[in-house]
């Protein structure tokens, strides 16, 4: 072995030892700053746009050809994609079962001036009683339940109308036709012809009662009748009854027992006070027992008839009240109370019917009638909101941009509720918020739109593009 060999092999214990300890540097070295926050910035141009229409762009200042307006220069803007991951090993990760976690939030920069010629406004989160006004359109109607359609026990004819077939308004008990009837002159005879049989009755079993038990008045009165004197004698209860029902009285049936006289007309009253709906029968006109003679309605409260939409249907409840205004009366406000919440959905409109019970005392409200409803309603506990202009709702999803930082604002994803006011203040619309946001935190109510324009011609990940 020459003195050369000798060397080398004393000297490879130094280099393993070099080349170990390199390993050992290099596997210690500290994660790479991939996974760490990294600016893209967008090239800089400069461009002139109008803060009240933000799809003006121009290379030159001027003025907005829209509203005419000075254009603003606008500043480059920039989108900040923060990663965070685990700042362990990956093979420790895996050791102890954790697995990596990637998220990137959208975070757009505003410089003062931008904030200014684009009056940015934010407002913060907070826990409110919100209450919302539901719009509601329908018609009067009358309450259906006391509509009396007038059918009489006989038929006949129109023999005079006893009002002017100008006549609205009916008290009860007024007269309001006088007719006749063959079939109810015809009842008349067969009571007659059944007075007079009960009275030969009547003489020959008191003959019987006489000739068996003598003179016994009182004996005569426990023995009772024959059963064909019963017989006659509820035929002609029910008949007089019904008689009755029409008009006849006690003195009638007294003179035809006696005289034998058959009333030929009746008059028909009003069975209640209320409105007559459509017209009297004419002079001379025939009916049966199913023709409705008049319709008569109290008109002291009426019914406002609504379609409520589906989305809207879980906000009623029975026994709210509602303001309702005609085009007939517009100076007028009336109240109604909810009574009645359908359990049909029509398929075409997508809505279901509401009725509201309406007091019109003076009778003013008639069936028909349109008007519209303002319903107040509302959650009996505060919840969080926000202004209604701080969500953008792209049809798929909701989303808020929320003040991080003066002037920088980041994109956030929320779930908002149906648009609403506050107690006493009908100026500010406001939104609950389900999830995405916390009590404190600061969202755009001002000027989000134009964020959110911005976003998107400088090709960020705005929420309209996803």
């Amino acid at each position: 072995m020459n003195k050369d060999s000798l060397i080398i092999i004393g000297l490879m214990p130094v280099l393993c030892t070099g080349l170990l300890f390199t390993g050992v540097i290099g596997c210690s070295r500290p994660p790479s700053s991939n996974g760490q926050a990294k600016e893209v910035l967008k090239a800089e141009k400069k461009i002139w746009t109008c803060s009240m229409d933000p799809q003006v762009r121009q290379d030159h200042p001027g003025n907005c050809p829209i509203c005419g307006m000075t254009l603003g220069l606008l500043s480059p803007m920039k989108l900040t994609e923060s990663t965070s991951a685990s700042n362990l090993p990956p093979s420790f990760s895996s050791a102890i079962g954790m697995k990596r976690q990637k998220s990137m939030e959208t975070m757009i920069h505003l410089v003062a001036d931008q904030r200014s010629s684009g009056n940015i406004r934010v407002s913060p989160v907070e826990e409110k009683m919100l209450r919302r006004q539901v719009e509601l359109f329908g018609e009067f109607s009358y309450v259906t339940d006391q509509q009396i359609d007038f059918t009489w026990y006989y038929g006949g004819r129109i023999e005079k109308t006893l009002i002017n077939y100008n006549t609205t308004e009916i008290k009860e008990g007024a007269p309001l036709l006088e007719v006749y009837s063959d079939e109810a002159v015809a009842d008349q005879r067969d009571c007659l012809e059944m007075l007079m049989d009960l009275r030969k009755h009547a003489v020959a079993e008191q003959k019987v009662f006489e000739s068996e038990y003598g003179t016994n008045t009182e004996r005569i009165s426990l023995m009772g009748m024959s059963y064909e004197h019963k017989n006659i004698n509820a035929r002609l209860n029910t008949m007089k009854d019904r008689l009755t029902r029409i008009g006849m009285t006690a003195g009638d049936f007294q003179a035809l027992e006696s005289t034998g006289k058959i009333r030929g007309t009746f008059t028909i009253n009003a069975p209640c006070s209320g409105t007559l709906l459509g017209s009297l029968p004419h002079v001379g006109e025939h009916f049966s027992v199913e023709t409705v003679l008049f319709r008569l309605v109290p008109l002291k409260e009426v019914w406002f008839v609504a379609d409520v939409y589906e989305q809207d249907l879980p906000l009623l409840k029975l026994g709210e009240e509602i303001a309702i205004r005609s085009k007939t009366f517009p100076e007028k406000i009336f109240k109604g109370k909810l009574v009645f919440i359908g359990r049909e959905v029509d398929p075409q409109k997508r809505t279901v019917t509401a009725r509201f019970l309406v007091p019109n005392r003076d009778s003013s409200l008639l069936p028909k009638l349109t008007a519209t409803g303002a319903l107040e309603v509302g959650e009996q506990k505060a919840q969080l909101v926000v202004p209604a202009s701080a969500v953008i709702d792209t049809g798929r999803r909701q989303v808020v941009y929320v003040e991080t930082a003066p002037g920088t604002y980041a994109m956030r994803t929320v779930k908002a509720g149906t648009v609403g006011n506050l107690e006493g203040d009908n100026t500010t619309r406001w939104v609950p918020v389900f999830e995405g946001l916390a009590a404190g935190e600061k969202v755009v109510s001002a000027g989000a739109f134009l964020i959110d324009a911005e976003a998107q011609l400088q090709e960020l990940p705005a929420p309209s593009s996803h």
